[in-house]
């Protein structure tokens, strides 16, 4: 008989259980110098937020035909979305590959080359470096930006 997962066994399932328990807490605040620095909102996010965030965007990746088994590039720096990507794609059983934006473009194709993703979420300047990845790779992924539809 194969392993039977419980709700805490992934890391989704793990904070998801926290959110549920406790959505009015307080999960991530962005301060306004860290704002200033991505071009992002400032403020707080509690886990009820973020979890309703996470969700929707899981629905999406789902619908987008991404399935457990697959790997997902992360370069999304130390950005919120980090998490809502993480969560969901952990959700649907997908692997993610955090990629350091300090990798120049020749390492990040020997990433790719290894981790064969599916796909690579970015945002800023990533989003070239990983298109640049995917070529050089010959894996040919898909590259998005965190905050474009599926």
């Amino acid at each position: 008989m194969g392993y039977v997962f419980t709700d805490t066994d992934t890391v989704f399932g793990t904070f998801s259980n926290m959110a549920e328990r406790w959505p009015a807490r307080l999960f991530l605040n962005v301060l306004p110098e860290t704002a200033a620095a991505y071009g992002i909102a400032a403020g707080e996010t509690t886990y009820g937020q973020l979890l309703a965030d996470v969700k929707r965007l899981r629905v999406a990746y789902e619908v987008a035909g991404y399935r457990a088994g697959g790997r997902v590039m992360l370069l999304l720096e130390s950005r919120p979305g980090f998490f809502q990507h993480w969560f969901a794609l952990n959700a649907l059983g997908l692997s993610v590959v955090p990629v350091n934006p300090d990798l120049k473009a020749a390492e990040l194709g020997f990433i790719a080359g290894h981790a064969q993703p599916c796909l690579a979420v970015a945002a800023g300047s990533g989003i070239e470096d990983l298109q640049q990845a995917s070529c050089e790779s010959g894996v040919n992924f898909p590259v998005i930006a965190s905050d474009a539809p599926l």
